[in-house]
């Protein structure tokens, strides 16, 4: 049994058809990458599942169990966490407390011992922990945007354009994080823009374009696609 199925979904906002009978799986400790261009309907995916944007029709199952009257903030205690578009940060807040927020649906005592793996994955937020979180430059905050969702220790990860908005070089160091986090066996959804990238970090991948799933292969296979090449690659 996949950990995440997504059957049939159609997402519609403002007469708008946004996602079209997109289906999607995951199993357990792999790592996916949803990709395509901007107003692909990737993002629209990625909060249909959580609870954000309603959607029309389909089925959002984790192993099996349909979790569409879920209501968003009680899937975090599924494990199901969200790395927004944006990061979503408070921004007079500091580093610390944007972090804790992430563990606010949490009464276990090893809150603490989560917080030091935060900060030993992301030692610059140790040395900012006290500094407002608006003040940090684009990279340190999708640092904290990213540290706050494991807080609540997921099993399922969101990741939703993770690059954008970053230095060049930052997009290479959040990446290696990525890699980390998916290094411990958890299941983590990639959307990006960034095709080459994502792809190279995942086992498998999807090519969304208007609304709907055009290509499903291995990551190495759509690489090597030419229509991938031309359409998200340069080539």
């Amino acid at each position: 049994m996949s950990l995440l199925e997504v059957k049939d979904l159609h997402v519609s906002y403002d007469g708008i058809k946004a996602v079209r009978g997109l289906d999607i799986t995951l199993a357990e400790g792999e790592i996916v990458s949803l990709v395509g261009s901007n107003g692909a309907g990737k993002s629209t995916t990625l909060r249909a599942i959580c609870g954000i944007t309603p959607f029309q029709s389909g089925k959002i199952l984790i192993e099996g169990r349909d979790i569409r009257s879920i209501p968003p903030h009680l899937l975090v205690r599924e494990g199901i966490s969200l790395v927004p578009e944006g990061r979503g940060l408070f921004g007079r807040s500091t580093v610390e407390e944007n972090l804790m927020m992430g563990a606010y649906s949490r009464r276990d005592a090893e809150i603490g011992k989560d917080l030091e793996k935060v900060y030993s994955l992301f030692p610059r937020l140790l040395e900012r922990r006290k500094q407002p979180a608006g003040t940090l430059s684009g990279g340190e905050q999708q640092m904290v945007s990213l540290g706050r969702a494991l807080m609540s220790r997921p099993r399922l990860l969101f990741l939703d354009e993770p690059s954008m908005g970053l230095a060049p070089i930052m997009v290479q160091k959040i990446f290696e994080i990525i890699r980390t986090i998916a290094s411990t066996g958890m299941t983590i959804l990639l959307v990006e823009q960034n095709a080459k990238v994502a792809l190279s970090l995942c086992s498998r991948g999807y090519v969304m374009e208007s609304g709907k799933i055009i290509l499903s292969d291995s990551a190495s296979s759509l690489l090597a696609n030419p229509q991938v090449k031309a359409a998200y690659l340069g080539q």
